[in-house]
C-alpha cells in the first residue's frame, strides 16, 4: 500500500501499475462501505483490464476511526466514520491526482466506486470536474448537497443501479437522505445542458438511458434482477443477486476509453 499525507493524515491507496505506465490513462476505483482496496481490486478485476489496456488503477482506502468502526467515505451527505470526523476525501483524491500526474504524466484520470465509493464518485465529479475526464458511479445515488453544487465544467456520467436493490433502492431512501436516481440523472443531465429526449435501448434484462448532450454525454443502465451488486464481478456484498446480464467494468472501461484525449 502508498501512502500520501493529506492535512497531518496518512491516507493510503493500493496502486496497479502496467508494464510501462509513463503517460497512460488512470482509473481510481473506489471500495463500498466497509470494504478495502484489495477487495475492490477483486471485485472489479480492472487490474486486469488494466494490464491489458495499458493503464494505471489506483484503489484508495476509506476512513476507519477505531478498530470497530466502518470504513467509509465523505460524499457530503453519507456515510458512517468518515463523515463523522469530515475526512477530506476530495482533498485525498485531488492529492492522489497530483501525485500521479507527477509520477506517472497520466494521460487522463477517470473515477468509478461502488455504493458509498459511487457516492463519492459522484462528489469528485461535481468538485473535481476540471480534474477528472469521466465518472461512473454503480449502485449509487446522490444526496441534497450535490443537488445545490454546480462543477466547473460538463462532465462524461456513466450510471448503473441494480432494479431490485434493496441496499440503496432505485428509488431513494424513506428519510430523503438518499435521493432517487432519478434525481441523479435529473442533476447530471441538467448541469451537462441535456436538452433532448433521450434514446431508450432494452435487451437482455439491461435498459439503458443515453443523453447525448452539448456539455457531455450521460449514460444510465437500469439492470432487471439484480440487486447491490457489482454486475458480472465473482465477489459480492452480502448475498445480493446477479443476474449476469452486464459486464459492469468491461461496460465501465468501454465508456471511459471512449473519452480519453
Amino acid at each position: 500500500m502508498e501512502t500520501l499525507d493529506v492535512d497531518g493524515r496518512e491516507r493510503s491507496y493500493l496502486l496497479h501499475l502496467p508494464p510501462q505506465p509513463a503517460g497512460r490513462p488512470l482509473v481510481i476505483a473506489l471500495h463500498p462501505l466497509g470494504s478495502n482496496p484489495k477487495l475492490m481490486e477483486s471485485m472489479t478485476s480492472f487490474s486486469a483490464i488494466a494490464d491489458r489496456e495499458g493503464a494505471i488503477v489506483a484503489y484508495p482506502e476509506g476512513t476507519k476511526v477505531t478498530e470497530g468502526g466502518i470504513r467509509s467515505w465523505n460524499a457530503r451527505f453519507c456515510c458512517r466514520d468518515a463523515r463523522e470526523v469530515n475526512a477530506d476525501d476530495i482533498g485525498f483524491l485531488s492529492k492522489l491526482i497530483d501525485e500521479m500526474r507527477s509520477s506517472y504524466n497520466v494521460s487522463a484520470v477517470l473515477v468509478t466506486g461502488f455504493s458509498n465509493g459511487g457516492m463519492l464518485t459522484h462528489l469528485a465529479g461535481v468538485e473535481l470536474s476540471d480534474r477528472i475526464d469521466a465518472i461512473a458511479p454503480v449502485a449509487a445515488t446522490i444526496g441534497q448537497p450535490i443537488i445545490e453544487m454546480n462543477p466547473r465544467r460538463p462532465i462524461p456520467v456513466l450510471m448503473i443501479h441494480g432494479m431490485d436493490d434493496c441496499v440503496l433502492p432505485v428509488g431513494g431512501t424513506a428519510d430523503g437522505r438518499l435521493l432517487p436516481v432519478s434525481r441523479a440523472v435529473e442533476y447530471w443531465t441538467r448541469v451537462n445542458g441535456c436538452g433532448e429526449a433521450p434514446e431508450k435501448e432494452e435487451g437482455d434484462g439491461i435498459e439503458l438511458t443515453r443523453y447525448t448532450c452539448p456539455g457531455a454525454e450521460v449514460l444510465y443502465y437500469l439492470i432487471r434482477d439484480a440487486g447491490h451488486v457489482w454486475p458480472g464481478s465473482r465477489v459480492r456484498m452480502r448475498s445480493e443477486h446477479d443476474p449476469g446480464s452486464m459486464n459492469a467494468s468491461e461496460v465501465i472501461w468501454g465508456f471511459f476509453s471512449s473519452h480519453l484525449r
